[in-house]
């Protein structure tokens, strides 16, 4: 029966072309290093998931943002598995990701002609870090407002452009700016470089160790 369905939907679709493709593909042995990317985009499909649904309840206004994550944790049927997957889901994804880099650069990865893979990679790694900022802030808690206010502190450190970036984020900052940036422009870029990078790595293969 099972076969059947199979076959009629080869047919149509010529699945199982795509599948013997897939199969033939060449992977190198590997350790569990190299599961890394995969894990990476695991993660950012689940965080896509549960800030979706976040979506519905959350209020990007200083007044109501903090209580419009308690109705959600607190009132909506499993709010807080999907805010506490989503929050410790950035965890691991910053982490995930940052393992992925570790091991390409440790094994020499990023080599001819493999440049534009890391490039890719290392922005990816930055547009992870600036979603997982924009995240701590939108609750607009004590823990928001403190993180706010180290990450300025340290912007301003920064050698020539210091005082300008200070100046600009705290002039520029809202709380729905941040939530707009969170929800729409980072995940935008990042789904390009995500996107390029998986052409790219479609293109040259997966590296052999070195």
């Amino acid at each position: 029966m099972i076969a059947k369905i199979y076959d009629w939907l080869d047919t149509r679709t010529g699945v199982k072309q795509w599948a013997e493709a897939k199969k033939a593909q060449a992977v190198p042995a590997h350790s569990f290093f190299f599961c890394f990317g995969g894990i990476s985009l695991l993660i950012i499909l689940l965080q896509l998931a549960t800030g979706i649904f976040m979506l519905f309840f959350y209020t990007p206004d200083p007044k109501e943002a903090l209580n419009s994550i308690d109705y959600m944790s607190n009132e909506v049927p499993f709010g807080w598995l999907a805010r506490n997957m989503h929050r410790w889901g950035a965890t691991l994804l910053l982490a995930a990701v940052f393992t992925h880099l570790i091991t390409v650069f440790y094994r020499k990865a990023y080599r001819n002609p493999r440049e534009l893979n890391w490039i890719s990679g290392v922005l990816q790694f930055f547009v992870v870090f600036l979603l997982v900022l924009s995240g701590i802030i939108l609750p607009w808690d004590w823990r928001a407002y403190w993180s706010y206010a180290i990450w300025v502190d340290y912007v301003a450190t920064w050698p020539l452009v210091g005082g300008f970036m200070e100046n600009f984020v705290l002039d520029s900052f809202t709380i729905y700016r941040s939530f707009i940036t969170h929800i729409v422009i980072l995940p935008l870029i990042l789904f390009v470089l995500l996107s390029f990078h998986f052409k790219m790595v479609r293109k040259h293969g997966i590296s052999e160790p070195l």
